[in-house]
Formats: C-alpha cells, sequence, structure tokens
C-alpha cells in the first residue's frame, strides 16, 4: 500500500534532480536538497531555499525570503543577501548590513537579519519576531516598524497571561537584538 498527499506544513516539496559530482550520473532527491519551489494555498508561489542561513514565507502575501552571508562578511563588515520573491511573484535580491539596522525602525526582514546576526535561529527566537510582526499588523515583510517597542508590548502581554517561560525567553532576545545594536552604534 503506497502512502500518498503526505505534506510539509501545507507544502507539498518536488522532487528535484541533482547531479552527482563524482560520477556525473543524476539521481533524484526530495525534501533537504538544492531549492525548493512550492505552492501554497490560494496558488500563492513562493521560493525556500535549504542552503539559506533563514528562510522563511507568508502563505498570504506570497511572498519569500532567504538569507544568506555576502560573499565579503564579517564580524567587522556584517552584509547579508535577501533573495526571494516579492508580494507579486517577483523575484528580489536586498543587500542588508546588520551593523545599520535600528529595531526602533525596520522591516520584518532586517529583524530577521538581526536574529541571524545574533544567533537567533531557533524557532522560538523566529516566533516572537512573529508575534510582533503580528501584533503590529504589518502586510508586508517589507514594511517599516517599531519592532522593538511592539516586541516589549508583546513581552507584556506573556507577563499578563503568566507565560513566564516566554515572557523571559522574549526579554532575551530583546536584550539580544539592544546589545548588538547598541555595539554596532558605538
Amino acid at each position: 500500500m503506497a502512502i500518498t498527499g503526505i505534506t510539509f506544513g501545507g507544502i507539498t516539496p518536488p522532487s528535484q534532480t541533482v547531479q552527482n559530482k563524482n560520477t556525473g550520473q543524476t539521481k533524484e532527491t526530495g525534501f533537504g536538497n538544492g531549492v525548493m519551489k512550492c505552492v501554497r494555498a490560494g496558488n500563492q508561489e513562493v521560493l525556500l531555499c535549504s542552503d539559506a542561513l533563514m528562510s522563511y514565507a507568508s502563505p498570504q502575501t506570497g511572498e519569500s525570503v532567504n538569507i544568506y552571508r555576502a560573499e565579503n562578511y564579517s564580524k567587522e563588515n556584517p552584509i547579508y543577501i535577501l533573495k526571494g520573491l516579492d508580494a507579486s511573484g517577483n523575484p528580489f535580491e536586498q543587500e542588508v548590513d546588520a551593523g545599520k539596522i535600528n529595531p526602533n525602525r525596520c522591516s520584518f526582514n532586517e529583524l530577521m537579519v538581526l536574529n541571524v546576526e545574533t544567533g537567533h535561529t531557533s524557532p522560538g527566537d523566529y516566533l516572537h519576531a512573529v508575534a510582533a510582526r503580528d501584533k503590529a499588523g504589518a502586510r508586508s515583510y517589507f514594511e517599516r516598524m517599531d519592532y522593538l517597542s511592539i516586541a516589549k508590548q508583546v513581552m507584556e502581554d506573556m507577563k499578563t497571561i503568566g507565560s513566564w517561560d516566554n515572557y523571559l525567553s522574549c526579554g532575551k532576545w530583546i536584550d539580544s537584538i539592544l546589545r548588538y545594536c547598541s555595539k554596532s552604534a558605538s
């Protein structure tokens, strides 16, 4: 009996053809290799790349973003490259200097670059940023907002409902971003 119709979070990963470097032969691969192009509900197409430091997509807008370190990246030159699809389905590429991001006026994409730069790539840290984006009512990953103040409001919401683990985790996340940005500004 064959099992069909299994999806990963609503995404059905396509098979891909990859050339074997040693033999020159091709083989079919599945979920974890190369670039995945997926169709989501509402025919929103997103581009997620498994070689990115972080990838995320919005099924509502169709935006998708993959974060990479630039070739000339260093701690003194924290340049990242963002690649993906905008809400119109057009490919984009953007260069972002993590040292110049102001969390009081940044896009969700820039907030995610700060997450990568400060080592906050866990699902929990990503969810802190998503909660701030949701509370802000941001309609696009490119829309600039005061994410720091909004994250503090999310943290207070966690305190109000007694979600102490999330409250403390969110506080550490905010403090880490503040420390990084204060070092970058000096």
